[in-house]
């Protein structure tokens, strides 16, 4: 019965951390894992001469070559037209490619990951994988001295990821379910601290937003705040490249989790609003848009409402991260986005799912981990400075 209820009390946490798991198998799957092993195969009819160049690098270099020079007499030549080709790395494609010989044709395989969708800059239009792997190689075998039929493209090895998304959401229920199991075995007599004076709770209440307004009525709070913003303007202007397009990592949201996490979402608006103005004006070689502004001042009060007066748990950390990551950024970030470039649906719907969601899920764990191990290591610290209630400093837990 009481596994029952404790259940029900976290079905919301669960379903949610059903729901990253599957996405996250998803896209481990559909990004990294096919990438790497799916191939696809580009069956052709040639001579047996004709196949030997198509893995020699030289050759690709007197192609590329042939065309770059066909490209310049275009500019100064208005009746040529360009040739548009997929810039390939095809010193790294060849080494790795293969050619096999069918009964009635050739298979030149190579692997998934050289030929993603891609966006075209000047339509917005998605070129799919399948038709670059075709017209890329087209295009090299127009400049063989023998003749070569292109007969069709397909893929293989490419495994499934609704099936390993499933597997990972069932197998995060199941660790969800022996989490609980053993937390009720070994649960503490926790202190009680849901008062609604130093605790709260729900957020429903006048005095919780009244304090939480009062983040500038002291020095020591302002000093405080000034210092820890600090360290995120520091943090926000030192990036670590993520592999997803443009889109790096960075640690400002555990000094800004901190930030929300001692005074609130109030603050957490005031200094999201701060950071991106700021922000821009310290590094303006970026993009200033206002929608960028409103995700930081969202974030800073979804962890202000996450954190702020309540008792801390990895499961606290889970969501917050979550409604940060996929509403946030994802959902509201790719908009700005689109609005920004004018692009339409099908490229914003690209950008999502091979750019902005597979990078914000994942990091959504490991983002989650060491937001609560920062608010696990500085609770004591903060309660001894009378930043934090010492009842939340000593119940800081998984769930």
């Amino acid at each position: 019965m009481k596994f029952l209820k404790l259940m029900n009390r976290y079905k919301i946490v669960i379903i949610l951390f059903c729901f990253t798991f599957f996405l996250f198998g998803y896209f481990i799957t559909d990004y990294f894992i096919n990438n790497q092993y799916a191939r696809y195969r580009y069956n052709f009819i040639a001579d047996t001469e004709s196949v030997e160049c198509l893995l020699d690098e030289n050759f690709y270099d007197q192609v590329f070559a042939k065309i770059e020079e066909h490209n310049l007499q275009a500019e100064q030549d208005s009746s040529l037209k360009k040739i548009s080709y997929a810039k390939i790395d095809y010193k790294d494609m060849l080494q790795s490619a293969k050619i096999e010989k069918q009964d009635t044709h050739f298979t030149l395989s190579i692997k998934k990951k050289f030929f993603p969708n891609l966006v075209s800059s000047s339509t917005g239009k998605v070129n799919q994988s399948e038709n670059r792997v075709k017209n890329y190689f087209n295009l090299i075998g127009s400049y063989t001295n023998y003749n070569m039929e292109f007969i069709s493209v397909e893929l293989l090895n490419n495994q499934n990821p609704y099936w390993i998304g499933g597997y990972c959401a069932l197998s995060s229920l199941v660790i969800s379910v022996i989490g609980l199991g053993i937390y009720l075995i070994y649960k503490k007599d926790f202190v009680v601290i849901e008062d609604n004076i130093n605790v709260y709770t729900s957020i429903f209440h006048r005095k919780y937003w009244k304090e939480s307004m009062g983040f500038i009525n002291s020095v020591k709070k302002m000093c405080t705040i000034s210092i820890l913003f600090a360290c995120m303007l520091i943090c926000k202007l030192i990036p670590i490249p993520s592999g997803f397009g443009n889109l790096g990592i960075s640690f400002t949201y555990l000094f800004f989790g901190v930030i929300c996490w001692i005074y609130g979402p109030c603050c957490g608006l005031f200094i999201g609003f701060c950071s991106d103005i700021l922000g821009y004006f310290i590094h303006p070689s970026g993009m200033f848009f206002m929608g960028y502004t409103l995700d930081a001042m969202l974030a800073g009060f979804i962890y202000g409402v996450c954190f702020y007066k309540k008792r801390i748990t990895f499961a606290n950390c889970l969501v917050a991260r979550i409604f940060v990551n996929l509403f946030v950024n994802v959902g509201l970030g790719s908009l700005w986005w689109k609005i920004i470039y004018h692009l339409d649906f099908d490229a914003y719907l690209t950008y999502v799912t091979f750019t902005s969601l597979p990078k914000n899920l994942l990091y959504l764990l490991p983002q989650s981990i060491l937001l609560f191990l920062l608010f696990k290591a500085l609770s004591k610290p903060l309660a001894s400075l009378n930043l934090i209630d010492k009842s939340v400093s000593e119940n800081i837990n998984l769930f």
